[in-house]
């Protein structure tokens, strides 16, 4: 039997896990606001860096820095090929000094800044060799802070110091076990043990921190624990596992042994960002309004493409096509009696 409240569908008659909080973001090309996200990270500072891959028309891409309570600081990383510059950018991740690092698939690299934006470096070269990329995608740091990336055409997951020199690899192209088919999003739990999207193989599969196949888990569908391309995975510190099922419009979350515990479709309301935009555009407001808009579609996921937990129980899921990031928080755990 399945329950459902709001946005939230679990297994059973069990409580939510989790509870809608709020939500950033409103469609713009620049400033404040985003424009397809398809990434997002929460710093040490607890600053959110959300990255807008836009669209080849446009060329909005940037880093967007706010504050939960959406408070807009800055961007970093436009639209170009000079260095510091985005072109097709597919994920972000943050060290422990606050430095960030943004795959981007256009130009085969890494670029990393400084936590104020400042460009510091880009490394990377395109090809199939060791060490060589081919559009790269999802980005994660282990426990010893070494950076992994999803090497997507070359279906493999690569291994690098912070400043690019090549360590190892692993992974193959194929739909046996071990095997990879178009991945994209990553996460590294607290064991190290890697976790990546599968993402033509509709499947998350698990590695050991040396690389060995552990498990699969999923199939193509839209039932529990089934998936339809899935592109972002994230561990959070109770080793759930969240899965941005990108097709299928949701986010599924997982006990460390992978089974169902919830799903998550949106419940979006207007951001601040977007309510004060209507409060100074009453023209918009009310093409809005007549255009039948709102309603029970607006607040639910339309393309969510990555997932950021934190340890005090944050859920941060980039809705990407609603150009906005769905804030949500881990319910208390029921009072021992």
């Amino acid at each position: 039997m399945v329950g459902a409240v709001a946005g939230v569908q679990r297994q059973g008659m069990s409580p939510a896990l989790f509870t809608y909080s709020h939500t950033i973001g409103l469609a713009s090309f620049e400033g404040r606001g985003f424009m397809n996200p398809v990434d997002v990270r929460l710093d040490g500072r607890r600053m959110v860096y959300v990255l807008s891959r836009s669209n080849a028309q446009n060329k909005n891409v940037r880093v967007s820095v706010t504050t939960l309570d959406s408070e807009f600081q800055f961007e970093f990383g436009l639209w170009g090929t000079d260095p510091g510059k985005l072109t097709m950018p597919t994920a972000l991740v943050i060290d422990r000094k606050g430095s960030v690092y943004v795959a981007d698939e256009h130009m085969n690299s890494i670029s990393v800044f400084e936590q104020d934006g400042t460009f510091v470096g880009r490394w990377g070269e395109r090809g199939s060799a060791a060490g060589q990329i081919n559009r790269p995608s999802g980005l994660a740091f282990d426990s010893h802070g070494d950076l992994h990336v999803v090497d997507h055409l070359n279906a493999r997951v690569q291994k690098f110091t912070p400043d690019g020199r090549f360590i190892s690899a692993f992974g193959t192209f194929g739909a046996g076990a071990g095997q990879l088919n178009y991945p994209w999003g990553i996460a590294i739990d607290a064991r190290d043990n890697f976790w990546v999207a599968d993402w033509r193989n509709d499947r998350i599969q698990r590695f050991s921190p040396e690389g060995a196949f552990i498990s699969a888990h999923g199939r193509t569908g839209s039932r529990a624990g089934e998936f339809r391309r899935p592109s972002g995975v994230a561990v959070d510190s109770n080793g759930d596992v969240f899965v941005a099922d990108w097709e299928n419009d949701r986010v599924q979350v997982f006990s460390p042994s992978m089974k169902h515990r919830e799903t998550l479709w949106g419940d979006a309301d207007l951001s601040r960002w977007c309510e004060e935009f209507l409060a100074v555009n009453p023209e918009q407001r009310d093409q809005r309004l007549a255009s039948g808009i709102p309603g029970h579609e607006e607040k639910l996921f339309w393309r969510p493409s990555a997932v950021c937990t934190t340890a005090d129980g944050l859920v941060l899921v980039a809705d990407s096509c609603r150009h906005r990031i769905q804030i949500y928080q881990r319910a208390p755990e029921p009072a021992a009696v």
